[in-house]
């Protein structure tokens, strides 16, 4: 009887949070269900690579081939291959399953997105109100509900990335065991997903050693958060150190995050190149002509040889690419499933939740800064690093989706910000916001005009 008031009482105080979730479920589940898309390109490759694993055939693309020369290690992974086939092995070759479990873990994403808001803001009294925004902002996104419809890694590792923040935030105010424990154990399986999370470790690094200063009385190494340090490295290396000894047993080359990232250094950073996902010929042709353990010295040796003979160029592109990062005018939405009126209205609702989110997520970085509070720093911290490895390689709109958890955390503050401000809309920040954001797409479609054009012509 007291657990069943105990629940009500939950219920009816975050009956709003509680309508966000369940939205937030529904679309991305209806929106599965409703356009069915069916694995192609890289989708199509976790596909495969996930019921071979489930049949028993390892981590291969294609079965009966060289394992030395199947692409596979050439895609982001394994943790997502092995996520497709666990579902497989347990329900069998179906998408459905995956769609409901994509959809359950958008759900979490948005969840832990307002836990954290509630722990960031923890001294405000409308921290509610914040993270509901932050939830909302997230748990609508037109984009993150459409790629939790497809075969693809972002679902997953957006969800590990809230859940890495959250741990982090967690362990910041509480400092429990199993809160590092968990923190540690997630950033090794969201490594997995994707690499470019390893860029948080520094943060959480510093973090410690911040704190092992006030134990300054203890010898070093009797130090709580040196040891806590420590654990957190050997729970983080031990995740991923399966897979970089596979990997070396079977290519005689240390890859523990596959081969996929040292291609990117090439692909993105060449002579009169663009900085996008646009592979050349030639690029194409030694992939399809050279081991992987080949591709990854030649990717690396051409990113090298780029740099010493045209570093002016390399600037240019990596402006390039920062330019088209925070561009409003890149929305999501040119897929091969839709069509017509219907990708049109997916297209500007797309480009208008992008001018929402990156408006008020640095209105709300910027007003945020000004509290002084070290956990909003840590936060800025996160923000900062979570590009920085796109803006050397390659950018494409999907790329990201990894900082939006942590805009809509500032965003859901600058909203309530403006919310309580009288006359919101002579707010300087906002303004200023507005300026560069917009000036930042123009330039973005001055600069390519031809390819707007293009992808326009398709509706006109």
């Amino acid at each position: 009887m007291e657990n069943n008031n105990k629940l009500k009482k939950y219920l009816k105080q975050n009956k709003i949070l509680i309508l966000i979730l369940l939205v937030s479920f529904g679309l991305s589940f209806f929106y599965s269900f409703h356009f069915r898309i069916k694995p192609q390109v890289d989708a199509q490759a976790y596909d495969s690579i996930g019921f071979n694993i489930a049949q028993g055939y390892g981590y291969r693309q294609t079965v009966g081939s060289d394992l030395t020369q199947d692409t596979s290690i050439t895609r982001v992974g394994p943790l997502y291959e092995y996520f497709l086939a666990g579902i497989y092995k347990i329900f069998g070759h179906h998408y459905e399953p995956v769609w409901i479990v994509q959809a359950v873990m958008h759900a979490l994403s948005t969840w832990f997105v307002y836990l954290t808001a509630l722990l960031i803001f923890s001294n405000f009294a409308s921290k509610r109100r914040i993270g509901l925004w932050a939830a909302a902002i997230l748990g609508f996104y037109p984009d993150l509900i459409e790629i939790s419809a497809m075969v693809l890694t972002e679902t997953l590792y957006i969800f590990l990335v809230c859940l890495i923040i959250y741990l982090f935030f967690l362990y910041f105010y509480k400092k429990t065991l199993w809160s590092l424990a968990g923190l540690a154990l997630v950033a090794g399986l969201a490594v997995l997903a994707r690499p470019p999370v390893l860029l948080f470790v520094p943060i959480i690094l510093f973090f410690f050693y911040k704190n092992q200063q006030k134990e300054i009385s203890v010898p070093f190494y009797k130090r709580k958060q040196v040891l806590h340090a420590v654990l957190f490295l050997l729970i983080l290396i031990a995740v991923f150190t399966p897979w970089t000894i596979r990997n070396y047993v079977i290519y005689q080359k240390i890859m523990p995050f596959g081969a996929a990232g040292a291609l990117n250094f090439w692909i993105g950073n060449y002579h009169n190149g663009n900085g996008e996902q646009e592979p050349t010929k030639e690029q194409a042709d030694f992939q399809g002509s050279h081991s992987f353990g080949e591709i990854q010295d030649e990717s690396l040796r051409q990113f090298k040889i780029f740099l010493q003979k045209y570093p002016a160029e390399f600037i240019k592109l990596t402006f390039l690419r920062v330019n088209k990062y925070f561009s409003i005018i890149r929305p999501m939405g040119f897929w091969f499933y839709q069509k017509g009126l219907g990708q049109f209205i997916f297209i500007l609702s797309s480009a208008l939740s992008s001018i929402i989110l990156f408006i008020t997520g640095f209105g709300g970085l910027i007003k945020s800064i000004k509290l002084k509070n070290q956990a909003v720093y840590y936060l800025f911290a996160f923000l900062i690093t979570t590009p920085l490895f796109v803006f050397v390689t390659v950018v494409e709109t999907r790329y990201r989706f990894q900082i939006y958890p942590i805009l809509a955390i500032f965003a859901g503050f600058f909203i309530v910000h403006l919310i309580e401000k009288r006359k919101f809309w002579l707010d300087r920040i906002l303004w200023t916001m507005i300026a560069v954001f917009f000036g930042n797409g123009l330039i973005d479609l001055l600069l390519s005009m031809e390819r707007f054009k293009e992808r326009l012509s398709r509706f006109l």
